[in-house]
């Protein structure tokens, strides 16, 4: 079985997911530079009013140049309490969001002084809740190619025109919290 080589996101959509659960081996890029126009930072949830963007401030601003791994989280909003908030507000009637929530509201409780180091545990509750089987592995630095395997990093984006290779995944309709007032959203 291939390997997958991918980048870390904050709660990335479906698509993320649906790709992981197909590999038994997942290799998560640890040593490219932040990205502004990626989900590294910001996620995007079904609201009342269609898709609400949850963006988590960082350190540096518009000139912000450095590598993923080392951009720090930035404090001066209440980020947190917004997005826990935000995430309560709009799921907490959707079914079993009370068995997950203690678990998930840890990440919005504790200060993680970088983004990458939040993403990651993020990305392995949610690996752990899903049931996945998937080794772990990281990348040392960053290399333009990737001969072990697929390479998906920078498929997975907001805007879908800019990737080369976004995975055409065709899910089946399932319900959604909101469905009746702002249709399905993929």
């Amino acid at each position: 079985m291939q390997q997958l080589l991918i980048d870390l996101q904050y709660l990335p959509p479906i698509s993320y997911f649906v790709l992981l659960a197909q590999y038994h081996k997942v290799v998560i890029e640890s040593g490219d530079s932040f990205n502004k126009s990626t989900y590294r930072n910001r996620c995007y949830i079904a609201g009342p009013h269609g898709a609400l963007r949850l963006t988590i401030p960082v350190l540096g601003g518009k000139s912000h140049r450095m590598y993923y791994r080392d951009t720090q989280i930035a404090y001066e909003q209440d980020w947190q309490k917004n997005h826990w908030q935000s995430l309560c507000s709009c799921y907490r009637s959707s079914p079993y969001f009370e068995f997950y929530e203690d678990r998930i509201a840890t990440f919005y409780e504790q200060h993680y002084t970088y983004l990458y180091e939040f993403n990651h545990s993020l990305l392995m509750l949610i690996i752990e809740l899903l049931g996945f089987d998937i080794a772990i592995d990281y990348t040392d630095e960053y290399h333009k190619t990737f001969s072990q395997g697929d390479d998906y990093r920078d498929t997975i984006l907001p805007d879908a025109g800019k990737a080369d290779k976004q995975p055409q995944i065709e899910l089946p309709v399932y319900h959604q919290v909101f469905e009746n007032k702002t249709g399905f959203l993929r």
